[in-house]
């Protein structure tokens, strides 16, 4: 059964349903319920497969400052309805805006849209959960065109949501979890909690220093169910004098695991800050066209043809897009370590781009955009390999060390699976400090029926396969959450009775996103 969920949600069924909707109204507005269709059909996940109607938005409450976010609360507490919360809605791969529980009320928090703070000297924002990254960097070339903000591949998301979903961007502050500083916090029961050095009424230090004195709860309140986020400070990187974009193509499929052992000294040690993007030949190609202009045939493409694509310009079996930043004679020594390193593997092919950190051209290429900090929505065309327009997919998503061994591991695990699914095999490898994310895009066709339930079955099947290598999930889509939370498994799964322990507490009549990564409130659990 998809995502192990419970049936729909009936709370506003029946002849309490106009009391209960006239309270939201009041609280909110006319503009902060939404009650029609159609526009409802907004937060429902965009990639969902025909036929599915397990995580359906009942009404969609839209608020607009704190006051009203605790309203909703207060009304929600009353009638022990739950409330699915989102920032943008825009996680999309991974569910979007759909709720766990089919019919929930969902809070969008889109309204909230305001740019509070932004300081020029320390280089930090304060930003409701309503601003997109591409509202953050419009008003950065406003008001202070000398900082860069990082960025995702796709900017039309929410800066908070991405955080607080321990999303990635591609610049030296690409870590959004490491570059958040300090949160506002609405709790279930209404109250407001300022997190770190928050804690203090006249902080002057709340964007800059993380901890307080005492615990700190930032991390509580990332893929969690605990409370409502509406205010969070984010760091901001100083425009470096000089921006060098870099490129380096593979020949072979077996030069992956040279290539992350070369890798991995060149991150820990700093010589490459952001964040690498490596990704296979298919899943480069997806960026530019639709497979039909490849192949259309049954099941997955033929090796002939992937061979093809990678021979195109600026492409290979795997391809990697990095970038160096900072003063120019040391970025001038970094290229060298780099083409020591990178350049060496047979058959490699390296390249680079120079440009001033203060004075940015208007990016053709997407890539070149993000890593710079400029958002972009190019790459959404990768979701529309298969059926165009009704393209989609589920992202399946792990953590391993940065090792020729379990990068070869995690590839061949999704690649056969995926394959042997019918489905062609796209995978991302997103490389940090120490760890990398291995992304295998499961790209389906959402109008195909068939297709979609073999991408979500071979999805299901992955995170259980992977668990056993040792590779647990960074991030899950609605319908794994459960199980991926089951992987957790250690001390009889300590980590969800301790996740447990706190909805309780915090939570008691689990209004706030029951199920979200697994949690689920004591009235729910069986």
């Amino acid at each position: 059964m998809h995502g192990q969920v419970l049936a729909r949600h009936d709370a506003l069924v029946g002849p309490h349903y106009d009391r209960i909707i006239n309270q939201f109204r009041a609280a909110l507005g006319a503009g902060g319920v939404i009650e029609d269709t159609p526009s409802r059909a907004a937060f429902r996940d965009p990639f969902a497969p025909a036929g599915q109607d397990w995580y359906e938005p009942g009404v969609v409450l839209m608020p607009a400052s704190v006051e009203e976010v605790q309203a909703v609360l207060r009304i929600a507490n009353e009638h022990k309805t739950p409330i699915w919360t989102s920032g943008q809605g825009r996680n999309n791969g991974y569910g979007g805006a759909s709720p766990r529980v089919s019919g929930s009320l969902v809070m969008s928090m889109r309204r909230m849209n305001r740019v509070l703070e932004v300081d020029p000297v320390s280089a930090t924002a304060l930003v409701e959960p309503g601003v997109r990254f591409f509202d953050l960097h419009d008003h950065l070339r406003a008001h202070a065109p000398h900082l860069w903000m990082s960025v995702p591949d796709l900017g039309w998301g929410s800066i908070v949501g991405n955080t607080l979903d321990h999303g990635m961007g591609y610049t030296p502050y690409g870590d959004h979890v490491a570059s958040q500083c300090g949160m506002e916090v609405v709790l279930a029961n209404g109250d407001v909690l300022r997190t770190g050095m928050g804690g203090m009424s006249n902080s002057r230090a709340w964007q800059v220093y993380k901890r307080g004195c005492g615990p700190s709860f930032d991390g509580l309140f990332m893929q969690s169910n605990y409370g409502v986020v509406t205010k969070m400070g984010v760091w901001l990187m100083p425009a470096p004098q000089c921006y060098m974009p870099g490129w380096l193509q593979l020949q072979n499929d077996s030069d992956l695991e040279v290539l992350l052992e070369r890798l991995r000294p060149l991150m820990m040690d700093g010589t490459i800050a952001n964040q690498p993007m490596i990704i296979n030949a298919v899943c480069a190609m997806s960026a530019f066209t639709q497979r039909d202009a490849w192949y259309n045939g049954a099941g997955p493409m033929p090796q002939a043809i992937i061979d093809e694509i990678a021979r195109q310009p600026m492409l290979g079996a795997w391809v990697m897009r990095f970038a160096l930043y900072g003063d120019e004679q040391v970025v001038a020594r970094q290229r060298q370590i780099v083409e020591d390193a990178l350049g060496s593997i047979p058959g490699a092919t390296l390249s680079f781009a120079k440009y001033d950190g203060h004075d940015l051209p208007d990016f053709e290429n997407p890539h070149e955009r993000v890593q710079a900090g400029i958002p972009s929505i190019a790459l959404d065309q990768m979701s529309r390999w298969y059926g165009g327009e009704s393209g989609g997919h589920v992202g399946f998503s792990c953590a391993m060390p940065i090792t020729g061994h379990d990068g070869a591991a995690i590839r061949n695990l999704v690649r056969n699976e995926v394959n042997a699914a019918g489905l062609d095999y796209s995978g991302v490898i997103i490389v940090s400090k120490r760890s990398m994310i291995h992304v295998g895009l499961v790209v389906f066709d959402t109008a195909d029926v068939e297709q979609g339930q073999q991408a979500y079955a071979v999805s299901r099947k992955l995170v259980q396969t992977a668990a056993q290598m040792g590779y647990g999930e960074y991030r899950s889509h609605l319908d794994f959450m459960d199980l991926v939370a089951d992987q957790y498994d250690f001390n009889n799964h300590a980590q969800r009775r301790f996740s447990q322990l706190i909805k309780d507490a915090v939570d008691p009549n689990g209004i706030l996103s029951p199920g979200k990564q697994g949690i689920w409130p004591a009235s729910m659990r069986a």
